[in-house]
């Protein structure tokens, strides 16, 4: 395994070391970044290594890192993450497009059974036997120059991901699974996941589950109006308007000056600045007919209190993710559960759209779940067993 890196801080040394990376067919790759500050994240540093070469590319002094997207893109060369989504994020806002093809070696895992989002030290005890310092965790990744302790910290995690990527590629090949990793990676590899749909961003405001759907339908604007100012600005969101007084905004009846004057989270500036704008964004969501209130989403549905269904539900999952040595949260989670347990009472349409009832899920849990829900198995205790047994239902 490489114990050395090469610190890259020049463009000429970019197109060397590119060189050199290029012949290489796989790449593991890592960012380090910040956002607590700003909307966008601000791209710190970047770690790539092959077999043979690791390099810490410095993107704050080298203007033209197009050497190293063209290795991203190139289709020839499988590019390595541990956890990738943030990493894809920044790679497509400054190339324009995302690293293909790709393995994330925290989706891996939890295909494996070593957890649904193990940290990359973790897992690399786990498989490596293997201490990796925690030192510089929570470094200022933007501060110049770093230190000799920032700079190997940045290289283990790419030095690291090497071997942990042929264990888990083996064992995947092993099981069976790799085409499973290609499904749970879509996502990832699509652009539309990483373009910001405004419409659509209160789904992620905390406490969304406890509105009802007009509610919802004036949280949507207000949402959208907050992320707009934020990506206007490059600030994060609670900068603009907090997630607490946006879900009280959302719940009142009317809403004007007086009434936003009386409420903690909004201060006198945001008021006089946006007031009128909040007010409007407000009024667009009580307008908005009937038909066109947000319908719940899965995982606004309810857990609390004691459903018969879903713990037979739980039951058979729990069941399932034993025999095939797999996180059972890797299945499905409980706010599914539960929306599949509401439509088990009611069947009046079709089943809701979750990610149970599609691809290998589906084939390995999620037809069992819909056949428990009509009738046609049971679950059975066997006093020889320390686990419940499928029976089919005559």
């Amino acid at each position: 395994m490489l114990e050395n890196y090469t610190y890259i801080d020049t463009p000429d040394a970019l197109k060397q070391a590119c060189s050199e990376l290029e012949k290489a067919s796989v790449l593991c790759v890592d960012t380090e970044f910040h956002r607590e500050k700003t909307y966008y994240a601000h791209f710190a540093l970047l770690q790539i290594a092959s077999r043979e070469q690791c390099y810490v590319i410095d993107p704050t002094v080298i203007d033209d890192l197009s050497p190293v997207w063209e290795l991203m893109h190139n289709k020839d060369i499988l590019k390595v993450f541990h956890a990738a989504r943030q990493d894809l994020e920044i790679i497509m806002l400054e190339s324009g497009g995302l690293p293909s093809p790709l393995f994330d070696t925290q989706v891996a895992a939890a295909l494996l059974g070593y957890g649904q989002q193990i940290g990359f030290g973790n897992l690399v005890q786990r498989i490596l036997k293997k201490a990796l310092p925690k030192g510089e965790s929570f470094s200022d990744w933007l501060s110049r120059p770093l230190t000799p302790k920032q700079l190997t910290y940045a290289a283990d995690d790419v030095i690291y991901l090497m071997p942990i990527y042929q264990a888990l590629e083996e064992q995947l090949q092993a099981r069976g699974r790799r085409e499973w990793l290609l499904e749970e990676q879509e996502t990832l590899s699509s652009e539309k996941t990483y373009l910001i749909d405004k419409q659509e961003v209160y789904w992620r405001v905390k406490g969304v589950n406890r509105l009802r759907p007009r509610q919802l339908a004036i949280l949507r604007e207000l949402a959208a109006w907050r992320e707009h100012h934020a990506e206007h600005k490059n600030i994060p969101r609670r900068r603009i308007i907090a997630d607490d007084p946006l879900i009280d905004l959302a719940k009142k009846d009317s809403v004007d000056i007086n009434t936003m004057n009386r409420m903690r989270g909004l201060s006198d500036g945001l008021i006089k600045r946006f007031g009128n704008e909040i007010i409007a964004a407000w009024k667009k969501g009580v307008n908005c007919p009937e038909e066109d209130w947000p319908k719940l989403h899965p995982r606004s549905f309810h857990t609390s209190g004691t459903d018969l269904r879903q713990e037979l539900l739980d039951t058979l999952v729990r069941l399932k993710a034993e025999e095939e040595s797999i996180a059972s949260n890797i299945l499905v989670n409980q706010r599914e559960l539960g929306a599949l347990a509401s439509w088990g009472k009611q069947r009046k349409d079709e089943p809701p759209e979750l990610s149970v009832l599609h691809g290998w899920r589906r084939e390995l849990v999620g037809n069992d779940l819909l056949r428990l829900l009509n009738g046609e198995i049971s679950l059975r205790i066997n006093p020889e067993s320390a686990l419940p047994e499928i029976e089919e239902v005559s």
